[in-house]
């Protein structure tokens, strides 16, 4: 009976520590180097043709800075979405100016996969870049896609990974 109370304890022990290195490791995943309040650097990437496209050549815009990928599942069903919502407000001035845009990179491994998604999913914006080397997901510590960041007409996040219903929320209450 001791010897099974004394397996138990260390089971339990061992649980626990695993359980507290675990806890900690996902923590360290979720927690994004930028948030609310933060300006985003300038991202510069190449786009289908090549040509590099700049963050910073949308400010005065409201804009979405999306991390996805062509294989990735809940990034083809977010990408419906924000179709619907680029439709609604690409043109429609916003109260502090510009109207609203969409940033997509994409960390997808092979490049003609990536440009099939976009012609397949009707992503009709044109700001389509590729993190060739990852660096740029790697800087902004994205483990996970999608990931969304929503910046003001300044580069200033006001949401981090806000759903497509946050988002049109936010969109309609900045309408000019």
């Amino acid at each position: 009976m001791k010897k099974q109370t004394t397996l138990l304890t260390i089971s339990l022990i061992i649980l626990l520590i695993i359980g507290f290195f675990g806890w900690n490791i996902l923590k360290s995943y979720n927690q994004l180097e930028f948030a609310n309040g933060d300006v985003i650097t300038d991202i510069r990437l190449p786009n289908q043709t090549n040509n590099i496209i700049s963050l910073y050549s949308l400010r005065g815009n409201i804009v979405l800075v999306q991390f996805w990928a062509s294989w990735c599942g809940p990034c083809r069903m977010e990408n419906r979405e924000l179709v619907n919502l680029y439709s609604k407000f690409n043109e429609v001035e916003m109260k502090d100016g510009g109207t609203f845009k969409i940033f997509s990179i994409s960390v997808d491994e092979n490049i003609d996969a990536w440009k099939v998604a976009i012609v397949k999913d009707n992503m009709i914006w044109k700001n389509h870049v590729f993190d060739i080397e990852g660096q740029v997901a790697k800087n902004f510590n994205v483990h996970s896609i999608p990931t969304t960041f929503l910046l003001d007409q300044t580069g200033m996040i006001i949401g981090v990974n806000i759903s497509p219903m946050q988002l049109e929320s936010v969109l309609e209450k900045r309408i000019k």
